[in-house]
């Protein structure tokens, strides 16, 4: 397990705009500590938030859900996905809401937008291959995995420039990149964010870890690398979807990813067909 020096988080802390947890997160966060979490309750904290409600709603009545009627409140959602997976899309919302474009030197609404698609995308690979893995770990994980690059992309004005470079050099993990020109990468940054907002310990490692290109060279069967796999799988896929060329790291860990997941190559290819033809 890969470890991040204390002295590391506080430089973090003092050099970067990390985006505080909000209140309703930590309200929620409260009443979730409870011997027996009051539904209505926690229901009620989050529908005093109407963006944030919406959000919800629109995301739990998509097709990604799959349910057989319309919900229509929160506490429906609530009693459909359950008080941990509401809350986790509670959470993504804020993180989104929690930077502002003005002063982002990338383009936000599309970094969300595939981002989001990379959560969505995790999801159904883990319903898939990993189901017996809370399903919102892997929209928790997808959503989150990079949420270090817009705290980059706060702070370095050219960062928007790195990237670019980036996709010249694929035999050079990103974080490496970042590392070489500013001493830091986003994926201790995502980790710093995640911890901080209180993310599951091991949601928050694979972010942490999840451009180790050798992460899955000795499969142990862990929850971790079953994350990991799924996690990189749907960046694949996403990536393929949007730009039509493969991820950076997937040539490095696609033998290992599909023999985790059990996939062969006629799979593969029709994992790509099915998600890259999807809208």
């Amino acid at each position: 397990m890969l470890i991040v020096d204390q002295s590391v988080l506080d430089d973090i802390s003092r050099g970067f705009s990390v985006p505080a947890q909000p209140k309703l997160l930590l309200e929620l966060l409260k009443l979730m500590a409870e011997t027996n979490p009051d539904v209505n309750a926690i229901s009620a904290a989050i529908s005093k938030d109407i963006a944030v409600s919406a959000t919800i709603l629109k995301t739990v009545n998509s097709p990604l859900y799959g349910l057989s009627r319309t919900v229509t409140d929160i506490k429906m959602s609530v009693n459909y996905i359950g008080i941990y997976g509401v809350v986790m899309l509670v959470t993504g919302s804020l993180l989104k809401k929690s930077f502002d474009p003005k002063d982002c030197s990338i383009n936000l609404e599309d970094f969300w937008l595939f981002t989001a698609d990379i959560a969505s995308t995790a999801m159904l690979i883990g319903q898939r291959y990993k189901p017996g893995i809370a399903n919102d770990k892997f929209f928790s994980l997808g959503l989150f995995h990079a949420c270090g690059v817009p705290v980059m992309a706060m702070k370095y004005n050219d960062y928007q420039e790195l990237l670019d470079q980036a996709l010249t050099t694929p035999k050079i993990a990103l974080t490496v990149v970042e590392e070489n020109e500013y001493g830091v990468n986003h994926a201790t940054i995502g980790y710093y964010v995640a911890s901080s907002w209180r993310l599951p310990k091991d949601v928050c490692q694979i972010i942490l870890q999840h451009h180790d290109r050798n992460f899955l060279d000795r499969l142990n069967g862990s929850q971790g690398q079953d994350l990991y796999a799924v996690l990189k799988l749907s960046e694949q896929l996403t990536s393929l979807k949007h730009s039509d060329c493969a991820s950076a790291d997937w040539p490095y860990v696609q033998v290992k990813v599909c023999e985790l997941l059990g996939i062969d190559e006629e799979t593969l290819k029709t994992l790509v067909t099915d998600f890259t033809d999807s809208n």
